[in-house]
C-alpha cells in the first residue's frame, strides 16, 4: 500500500448518508418510433439538465403497446399528473387543453406491469420538448407460475405459501428478492403472476400442518438449483408454466440441545437448522433459564443446528450435526466461540488534496461478502459495525469473503491492506480465533471525469450505464444513467480500466463472473481512465428485444 495518514477510528462514529454512485436524469419514455421501456424516475445527482423548450404543448397524445406482441392495449388508464384517460381500441390516448409543461405519467393495466422489471418504478417523468411529440408507452404482460402442492398420497395441502424467488446483482451485491407470494387454496393449487425472469419456487418448512398435524418440510423447484448455474426456471412475459410439488411430510421428535458446562447458560439464543440436502428450517426453539437446555421438534433426518449468541461486546456462534431418528432425543451439545473481531482502520491516501473535511469509514457502506454465501441467511453479508470503544469492526464467522464499497462522492476506496496483501486482489480468509490485525482502508480523492452519449438504435436515448472494473476494485460495478439526449457525466470515476455497457433498462447480473456480459459482447466497450484526465465514451445501447427474458 501506498503512504497514507491513518484516520483514529474513535473520530468516526456519527452515521453519515452517502450519495448513490447511480445518478438519474429527468426519466422518460421515448418519443414516436423508438420501441422503449417505462424506466424509473430519479432525482439524484442529474447527469446534465434536459433541455425544455419554453412552449407548453396543449395536447398530450401517444399509443400503448404491448411489449410482446406489438399490438395496441386497450382500456388501459393513462395517468397524466392529476388528469386520466382511457386508451381507446387502438391503444391511443390525448390529453387536451394541457396547460403544464411537465408532467408525471402512469400507466396501469390488470395483467400487465409498465416495466419488464419489478424493480422499477412506474412512475415517468417528463420535459415539456418529450411531451410535446407522441409517446410510444410499452406493457409487458404478467408471467404466470400456477401449480399444485400435494403430500406424498396426493392429498392437497392447503395454505402452504409458495414464493417465487430471483437473485438481484446491483451496487448492493447479490441477494435474493421475492418477485412472487401466495398461499395454496383448499385444493392445493396456487396462481402467482410475476414479471419474465428467471426463477427458483419454494415452500417454506411447516413445523405443524394444519391439515395433517404433520410437519412440512421445505421443497424448492428446479431441486437444490443456485442462481450461478443454468439451473432455474425461465419465463417469459405473457408465457404460463405449471408445477407439481410435492413436499415431505413427516412426524416430529424433541430434540434436547445442552451447553457444556464449561460454558456459560445459553440464554438468548437463535437457531437454524439445515438439513443434509441444503433446505433452511426455520425452528421455535424453547430454553430453560435454570438448566441452559433449549428444545425444539425436528423431522427424521440429519442437520446442521447453527447458533448465534449476542452476548455485549463479544457476540459467540456454536454449531452441531445431529440425525434425529424417529424418537426424541437429547444429550446434544452445542459448544460456542468468539466471533473473530476484525478491526478496521480509515487512512487517507498522501496524495489526495480538498477542501471539505475528511471522509468517515460508514460513508463506504464497506461490507464482507462470503464467497460461498448462504442466502438464506444474513452471514451472506457482514457489515461494519462499532464497538463500544468507537472502534469499527467487523464481526466475522470462519470463512473466505471479498470486501466490496461504494464511493463518498468525491472519494473512493484505493486499496485494502490486512499487512501481508491487498484484499481487494486476494480476498480476505478469516480463520477460526482470529482477530487483533487490523484491515487498513485507504480512500483517495484522485478521480478521473468520464463523459459520453448513449444510442439505441442510432437515436439518443435515456439508458442505464454501467461501468465493471477490470482491475482490482471494491465496487463490481458503477452505474449512471444518461439524459434524454443521450448524454451523461461523472465527475468522480476511480482510475483503472472497466468494460463498459448500456441497457434501455435496469439490468440485473453477477458482474464479478467474466461471463456475465457474453451474451450482449457486441455492445461492451473497454476503457482505462487516469486520475485527473477526462475521458469520452459513446455506447450503443442493448435494447429492450435483446434483454427481454
Amino acid at each position: 500500500m501506498s503512504p497514507g495518514r491513518i484516520i483514529p477510528r474513535f473520530r468516526h462514529h456519527v452515521l453519515v448518508a452517502f450519495p448513490m454512485l447511480a445518478f438519474a436524469a429527468l426519466g422518460g419514455l421515448p418519443v414516436a418510433g423508438q420501441v422503449g421501456t417505462v424506466p424509473g424516475a430519479g432525482s439524484s445527482l442529474p447527469s446534465s439538465s434536459v433541455s425544455a423548450t419554453s412552449t407548453i404543448p396543449s395536447t398530450v397524445s401517444g399509443v400503448v403497446i404491448n411489449a410482446v406482441t406489438g399490438l395496441p392495449v386497450a382500456r388501459t388508464l393513462v395517468r397524466l399528473n392529476d388528469r386520466a384517460v382511457l386508451t381507446d381500441h387502438d391503444g391511443k390516448f390525448e390529453f387536451d387543453q394541457n396547460t403544464e409543461a411537465q408532467g408525471n405519467m402512469m400507466v396501469i393495466k390488470p395483467g400487465f406491469s409498465s416495466s419488464p422489471s419489478d424493480s422499477e418504478t412506474s412512475n415517468i417523468f417528463f420535459q415539456s420538448n418529450q411531451l410535446a411529440v407522441p409517446l410510444r408507452l410499452l406493457l409487458y404482460p404478467e408471467a404466470l407460475l400456477t401449480g399444485t402442492v400435494l403430500g406424498p398420497e396426493g392429498e392437497p395441502l392447503p395454505g402452504i405459501l409458495v414464493s417465487a424467488r430471483r437473485s438481484l446483482y446491483d451496487e448492493l451485491g447479490r441477494r435474493m428478492v421475492n418477485a412472487g407470494q401466495t398461499q395454496t387454496d383448499s385444493h392445493g393449487n396456487f396462481r402467482m403472476p410475476v414479471p419474465g425472469d428467471s426463477y427458483k419456487i419454494e415452500t417454506r418448512y411447516v413445523p405443524k400442518d394444519k391439515a395433517t398435524g404433520l410437519a412440512v418440510l421445505p421443497v424448492e423447484v428446479p431441486a437444490e438449483s443456485s442462481f450461478d448455474t443454468s439451473d432455474v426456471i425461465r419465463i417469459h412475459s405473457g408465457e404460463e408454466q405449471h408445477f407439481d410439488l410435492r413436499p415431505a411430510v413427516r412426524q416430529t421428535h424433541r430434540v434436547t440441545v445442552t451447553v457444556d458446562s464449561s460454558e456459560r447458560e445459553m440464554g438468548s439464543v437463535r437457531i437454524t437448522a439445515r438439513s443434509s440436502n441444503g433446505s433452511i428450517f426455520q425452528i421455535n426453539a424453547s430454553s430453560n433459564g435454570s438448566t441452559g437446555d433449549t428444545t425444539m421438534e425436528l423431522p427424521q433426518g440429519t442437520y446442521t443446528l447453527i447458533a448465534r449468541r449476542n452476548n455485549s461486546g463479544a457476540p459467540e456462534e456454536g454449531e452441531a450435526t445431529i440425525t434425529v431418528p424417529d424418537h426424541d432425543i437429547s444429550g446434544v451439545v452445542l459448544h460456542f466461540s468468539s466471533i473473530p473481531s476484525i478491526p478496521v482502520d480509515l487512512l487517507i491516501d498522501e496524495a489526495s488534496t480538498s477542501d471539505n473535511s475528511e471522509p468517515s469509514l460508514q460513508q463506504f457502506n464497506l461490507v464482507l461478502e462470503n464467497d460461498q454465501p448462504d442466502l438464506e441467511q444474513q452471514s451472506a453479508t457482514i457489515r461494519l459495525t462499532t464497538a463500544a470503544n468507537h472502534e469499527f469492526r467487523f464481526l466475522a464467522s470462519p470463512g473466505s469473503y471479498h470486501l466490496t464499497a461504494r464511493g463518498a462522492g468525491e472519494w473512493y476506496v484505493k486499496s485494502v491492506g490486512d499487512g501481508t496483501s491487498n484484499v481487494l486482489e486476494q480476498g480476505l480468509v478469516v480463520a477460526p480465533g482470529a482477530g487483533g490485525t487490523p484491515l487498513r482502508v485507504m480512500v483517495s480523492n484522485q478521480t478521473a471525469s468520464l463523459q459520453g452519449t448513449v444510442k439505441l438504435n442510432g437515436i439518443p436515448s435515456i439508458c442505464w450505464i454501467y461501468l465493471i472494473p477490470t482491475t482490482p476494485s471494491a465496487e463490481a460495478v458503477l452505474s449512471m444513467r444518461s439524459n434524454a439526449e443521450g448524454g451523461f457525466t461523472n465527475a468522480h470515476v476511480p482510475p483503472g480500466s472497466y468494460q463498459a455497457i448500456a441497457f434501455e433498462r435496469r439490468h440485473s447480473a453477477n458482474y464479478r463472473d467474466p461471463d456475465a456480459l457474453g451474451t450482449f459482447a457486441s455492445h461492451v466497450q473497454s476503457i482505462t481512465v487516469n486520475a485527473g484526465d477526462t475521458a469520452t465514451l459513446d455506447l450503443d445501447a442493448v435494447g429492450n428485444v435483446e434483454m427481454l427474458p
